[in-house]
């Protein structure tokens, strides 16, 4: 599907079915619609998710297919087809009324994938609806190139009218394309009009019209075809054989066929390609000899281009390095020194990439920009020039800072001297020109995305003076009232949101907003002893009504505890603390929220946590529940993280092996991030054993978990895992566990990722479930070499980390030097001789690379002895 694979169809809003109900918001809309126009599917579709589970009306549905639909698009790009397929059949099974929008899509899906059968098939069916047949015989119009292919499909059978006319076409593009074909050849009764294969029937008709030079005929023929029809690429390239110009450039492959086919220019193509092949060498006089013929070629057959050729052959003979005067000589006479000339030179000098090169070519570009305003172009102060400042900034952003700075410096003296304005050597200069010439979000966007790469500082700047142009954009608002909000100035960030509630207070993340700003900022007052104001603020948090949700009534009780604790009223503190066992139901979880606040708040003097001997038996067995119940909760308010003492997430590990039945495993999988958090993989592996053993839906998400608690030695075991995972998660349409899945294990397999079948992905699953305890030894843990012996990557330093040894067939030599070398780099201390020492390097490098353990390293060493030195008598009593 080579000639397809870039066309995508337009799904226009006419698509949708009528729907009735209340509107969703503008602004909600708005801010959905951005994200999808600017490229931002994902999060487009979450937005548009949480819209519809709060408003759950038609328009809110029609809102969320519209952005399924983006995303779907986005996959299909990326050439994702099996992601894109299952997305699809979910929409559809979710969504029926999305139904015969998505049809065309799964039309591109399968042209995309190259499955003729898969797309074709439905047409075989007499009871097909007349919606999914308009939308097959659309994609097979736009997409579908291959005439023999569809002609010999063989789930139509052979009088199938698809099949009859592809034959037909078939034969007769062939036929048009080898020699003469008379007129009434090319009546083609087998391709109605109503075919989604009529634009080819046109095509074959303005190419016999060409070749027998039937002009106007050809011209009407190539009007007649559909612009997104598959066919209407190659209109671009008849239309320049029949006039020589074209309102657009050619692809290269286009420009190919024109000088292949067109008679009259084959002599300047072999001129112009003998020029290219004497740039390749590299001989200067080959080259000026091959640009004079080529431009006198030009000039005989194509005169109204000769500039054009002699202003692209001095530019690529200055790259090259040939003397100005000689290559003036060679084409004629020196190339016109305009906007085309030095945007031709500007491009080469970006070509080229290297950062002197780049500075070279901003510079020429700024150049461009002055003489193309000159001669008409644009205009100086337009959104062209603007569109040029934001391409020379991106070219600036692939020099490396040092060697910006390095530029810069002289740059900002020069201008003091000389007046001498070198602003294209400053991103943030180009960024203020462009956005103020032409301010829409795209550029602001690009400008942050540069400043998110600069000092911490630099964002928020940008993002003020975003805010201060275009006061109704909320994503500035919302950095801003992120930003201020770390650094604990809440106030400014709850004014920060009062305006963003005011532009679009459905946004997912403004309604969020204001439950966790007024958290931070009663943690801030405890922080800073004053407990009345943090009291004020809990008091705001449960007017709102989402603070009455889930276990939230407990974090306002721990506030309020805290406040009283810092206020030094034992007695309402008491209180407070009954409050929160009852709404936790344990003694135990209300310790650990407190610990948290306290320690989220800076109070940790205030409230302590025991020893863990002090927890009773039954206390201790409640452990994993109230952790999974406190770390929830944390997530949930997103201001703290829980910090826990390491003996209590030990004993927590060890309590998991006998209460883990009866903890959900949405508990379980809470359990394991938190313990992800702190870095304790003993707990978080025993969690993942426990979320394995449920079996389910969700063993692809415990698998991914298990592959993050492995330790760092176990990298292989751990890319395996994320594979099968990820594997998994595709049978399960989860796509957003696959991603994670996929960003764990890149760059750890030859391939960037193994290829992990679903009954690999099966027989992992089985193996994992099979090791409920975290290994320790080198050697520990399931082996997955049979699986991807061709899978990983098999150079030295990999080989080494997953214990392999030397084969006898490698370069042994090679790998004694490296050991060499690396021993001369170790600091050996001075009572240890270094025969001794360097026999000890050499033994833990076979130990390391043999997978045996230190106490296994040790106990051989001492059996045998160490060599070159005699045992010590034993002392006579």
């Amino acid at each position: 599907m080579s000639e397809g694979q870039n066309h995508m169809p337009t799904l226009s809003t006419a698509a949708t079915p009528t729907l009735q109900g209340p509107a969703v918001s503008a602004a909600a809309e708005t801010s959905i619609r951005q994200l999808i126009a600017n490229g931002k599917h994902r999060a487009a579709l979450e937005s548009a998710k949480r819209v519809h589970k709060e408003q759950g009306t038609a328009a809110s549905e029609a809102l969320l297919v519209e952005a399924y639909a983006a995303r779907i698009q986005s996959l299909i790009r990326q050439n994702m087809t099996v992601e894109a397929k299952s997305l699809i059949e979910l929409v559809g099974e979710r969504y029926p009324s999305a139904r015969a929008r998505l049809d065309e899509l799964s039309g591109c899906v399968a042209a995309r994938a190259g499955a003729l059968d898969e797309l074709v098939q439905p047409l075989a069916d007499p009871a097909l609806s007349a919606e999914r047949r308009g939308a097959i015989e659309t994609a097979i119009e736009q997409q579908v190139w291959d005439l023999a292919g569809l002609a010999q499909c063989a789930v139509l059978p052979p009088e199938h009218p698809l099949r009859a006319a592809a034959s037909a076409l078939e034969h007769a593009f062939v036929a048009v394309t080898s020699g003469f074909v008379a007129e009434d050849a090319l009546e083609l009764p087998e391709v109605s009009h109503r075919s989604p294969l009529a634009p080819w029937k046109l095509l074959v008709r303005a190419i016999a019209c060409f070749y027998r030079q039937e002009v106007e005929s050809c011209r009407r023929c190539l009007d007649g075809i559909k612009p997104d029809s598959a066919p209407a690429r190659l209109v671009p390239a008849i239309r320049a054989m029949l006039s020589g110009a074209t309102a657009a450039p050619l692809t290269p492959a286009a420009s190919a066929l024109v000088s292949q086919t067109t008679a009259n220019s084959a002599a300047l193509g072999t001129a112009l390609e003998a020029l290219d092949r004497s740039f390749a060498s590299g001989k200067h006089g080959r080259i000026l000899k091959a640009s004079r013929a080529a431009v006198e070629e030009c000039r005989q057959l194509w005169p109204g281009q000769l500039e054009r050729l002699r202003q692209h052959i001095t530019v690529s003979c200055l790259v090259a390095g040939l003397d100005a005067e000689k290559v003036a000589a060679a084409t004629g006479e020196p190339a016109r020194y305009d906007a085309s000339f030095v945007r031709l030179l500007a491009r080469a000098k970006e070509a080229a990439g290297d950062p002197e090169d780049l500075v070279v070519a901003c510079g020429l570009w700024d150049e461009f920009r002055q003489l193309a305003a000159r001669e008409g172009w644009f205009s100086a102060n337009g959104a062209e020039a603007a569109t040029l400042y934001l391409h020379m900034a991106e070219v600036m952003g692939k020099i490396p800072d040092e060697l910006l700075g390095e530029l810069q410096k002289p740059a900002r003296l020069q201008n003091k001297k000389t007046g001498e304005d070198l602003y294209f050597l400053f991103p943030e200069r180009l960024f203020e020109r462009a956005c103020a010439l032409d301010p829409h979000f795209e550029a602001f966007s690009q400008w942050m995305g540069w400043a998110s790469r600069q000092s911490r500082w630099e964002p928020e700047r940008v993002a003020e003076t975003w805010h201060t142009i275009r006061p109704m954009d909320l994503e500035p608002i919302l950095y801003l009232m992120e930003e201020t909000a770390k650094r604990n100035a809440f106030h400014t960030a709850l004014l920060y949101l009062d305006k963003a509630e005011r532009i679009d207070s459905v946004h997912p993340a403004v309604r969020r907003a204001r439950l966790r700003l007024l958290a931070g900022s009663a943690l801030r007052h405890i922080q800073q002893k004053k407990p009345k104001l943090a009291e004020e603020k809990v008091a705001e948090m449960a007017a709102l009504p989402q603070s009455q949700q889930g276990d939230r009534p407990a974090f306002l009780a721990a506030l309020r505890y805290m406040a009283a604790a810092v206020r030094g009223d034992a007695e309402w503190a008491a209180a407070h603390r009954g409050e929160i066992e009852g709404l936790l139901e344990s003694s135990v979880a209300a310790a650990l929220l407190i610990f948290a606040v306290a320690a989220a708040s800076k109070r940790s003097a205030l409230e302590k946590l025991g020893p863990i001997e002090r927890l009773s038996d039954a206390e201790q067995a409640t452990l994993p529940a109230a952790l999974a119940r406190v770390a929830a909760l944390a997530e949930d308010m997103n201001v703290m993280k829980v910090q826990i003492p390491w003996t209590y997430l030990a004993e927590t590990a060890k309590q998991l092996a006998r209460s883990s039945r009866s903890l959900a495993t949405g508990q379980l999988r809470t359990l394991a991030e938190a313990a992800l958090c702190a870095n304790h993989l003993e707990l978080a592996y025993a969690a993942s054993a426990a979320g394995l053993e449920r079996g389910g839906a969700t063993e692809a998400r415990f698998l991914l978990l298990r592959a993050r608690s492995l330790p760092n030695w176990q990298v292989d075991r751990r890319a395996v895992c994320a594979a099968a995972a990820a594997e998994l998660a595709r049978q399960q349409r989860d796509l957003q566990l696959v991603e994670e899945a996929v960003e764990l294990v890149r760059g750890r397999f030859d391939s960037g990722r193994p290829s992990i079948a679903l009954e690999q992905a099966a027989e992992v699953l089985r193996r994992e479930k099979a090791a409920p305890a975290l290994s320790t030894g080198a050697g520990g843990g399931p082996d997955y070499r049979d699986l991807l012996a061709d899978e990983l990557c098999q150079c030295l330093d990999c080989r080494r980390a997953r214990g392999e040894i030397a084969g006898p067939s490698e370069d042994v030599e090679d790998v004694d030097e490296e050991m060499e070398r690396i021993f001369a780099g170790v600091d050996i201390p001075k009572d240890i001789p270094s025969e001794v020492a360097k026999m000890l390097f050499q033994e833990t490098r076979k130990a390391v690379l043999g997978g045996e353990s230190l106490d296994e390293l040790l106990s051989r060493l001492i059996a045998c002895g160490f060599p070159g030195k005699r045992p010590r008598k034993g002392r006579r009593r």
